[in-house]
């Protein structure tokens, strides 16, 4: 028999009741205006609750539980009957915010809170990868991307990475780019830094910054395919490489002498790989709204061209970063032979010039070279070769130019203007 002050329960007071409950528990944890919230609540449900009640009700309270531990929702007025209190924005009253202000660190859903370690947590899709390979290569005319590829991470410990074949008109090679979170102390990581035992035809250099840069063979030894490698680790804990070949696959057939980035190119595409992650491991919305395309070297043979001596023309031009090279037509013969230069950092001496010979890649092809150093610490090597390219064969006995040309050409007080 029901006691004098009980009244009888209809959907709509359990409802109410449901609310009221809810708000009592998990009103030690949110702030929330319980009265203005239960009045809206119940003049917002009464015209559905009745028609939810099978389903609501069916749940019981553990339905409105989950509700209320999601976060209480706030509405506006309390007027309009046909918003449901799910319609409203969730609030909450506490922050999860990391205590040095920074943003909450991302979770596998995409929200935020503490739900991953920040040092492990990584989520970059196989296309953003692809995408930033393809913004971050040099731009030339007659560039063209094919057989692109990516591979994601949404969470795992394995990488996030992308290749294609990159064509800038003097020869298709394959590039990647690759990311991965690691623990940038622990010994073994770092190991990966350190340049191997040295072997015939490789060569292996730690920078001023830690990274790696190796030049070598596919499968060792000094023939073959050549790959280039660039290889970092940042501070906020990511294994960054950037690789390449001379060739559109490691197994594939050489297209070109050397690989189309020069190591510093190399160096900037494993730097604009590491730029487009954030310290959470999600990637930088502006590594694609910026595009940040590793150094030409336009200005580099531009300017090689404009100091090609009296009675040649350009024929061609090309190079990447550090060094740039023109193919130069004796307007007599019209014989082609191949002119370069390679910029690089070293100690003044007073304007003296080295001259040395080189070899080529091809038998009976030979290289002259005259190398110097401004006064700005620019060291300009200049090399002219005796046929169209350093592994072709030779076309002429001797280089075109004499070692006097190429020194003057080192020291012309252009280059001054570059660095």
């Amino acid at each position: 028999m029901p006691l004098d002050n009980d009244t009888e329960e209809t959907p709509d007071t359990r409802f109410e009741n449901d609310l009221g409950e809810i708000m009592r528990r998990t009103g030690g944890t949110f702030v929330a205006d319980g009265r203005g919230l239960l009045t809206a609540g119940a003049l917002r449900g009464r015209r559905k609750v009745a028609r939810r009640c099978a389903t609501v009700l069916t749940g019981g309270v553990l339905t409105l539980a989950a509700l209320g531990t999601a976060g209480l929702y706030i509405t506006g007025g309390s007027g309009d009957d046909s918003a449901s209190v799910a319609d409203a924005t969730p609030t909450r009253t506490h922050s999860s915010a990391p205590r040095d202000g920074a943003s909450p660190t991302p979770g596998p859903s995409g929200g935020s809170g503490p739900k991953e370690d920040p040092t492990s947590f990584m989520r970059a899709h196989a296309d953003q990868m692809i995408k930033l390979l393809e913004i971050s290569l040099p731009v030339l005319p007659k560039g063209e991307f094919s057989k692109q590829r990516g591979t994601s991470n949404m969470g795992g410990p394995g990488a996030a990475d992308a290749s294609l074949v990159y064509d800038d008109s003097y020869g298709a090679s394959l590039v990647s780019i690759s990311a991965r979170r690691v623990d940038p102390k622990d010994p073994k990581v770092r190991q990966s830094l350190k340049c191997p035992k040295a072997t015939t035809g490789s060569v292996c250099k730690v920078g001023a910054f830690g990274e790696k840069n190796e030049q070598g063979h596919v499968g060792g030894g000094s023939a073959g395919v050549k790959v280039w490698k660039s290889t970092r680790i940042s501070a906020d804990g990511f294994l960054l490489q950037a690789v390449e070949y001379n060739a559109p696959s490691p197994t594939g057939t050489p297209t070109r002498n050397e690989p189309p980035l020069s190591p510093l190119q190399l160096d900037e595409l494993a730097a604009s790989v590491e730029g487009a992650f954030t310290k959470y491991g999600v990637m930088n919305a502006e590594a694609f709204t910026s595009p940040r395309p590793v150094q030409n070297s336009w200005e580099v043979f531009e300017t090689l061209s404009g100091l090609v001596p009296a009675g040649y023309a350009s024929a061609g031009l090309g190079g990447g970063g550090d060094e740039g090279y023109v193919i130069v037509r004796d307007k007599q013969t019209n014989t082609k032979t191949f002119l370069r230069v390679r910029l690089g950092h070293g100690t003044a001496d007073g304007g003296r010039v080295v001259t040395r010979d080189e070899a080529g890649k091809h038998a009976g092809t030979v290289g002259w070279t005259a190398e110097t150093v401004t006064a700005k610490g620019l060291r300009v090597t200049v090399t002219s070769y005796n046929a169209e390219y350093p592994h072709k064969p030779p076309v002429l006995s001797a280089p075109p130019f004499t070692k006097a040309q190429l020194s003057a050409i080192a020291t012309d007080e252009v280059w001054q203007t570059l660095k």
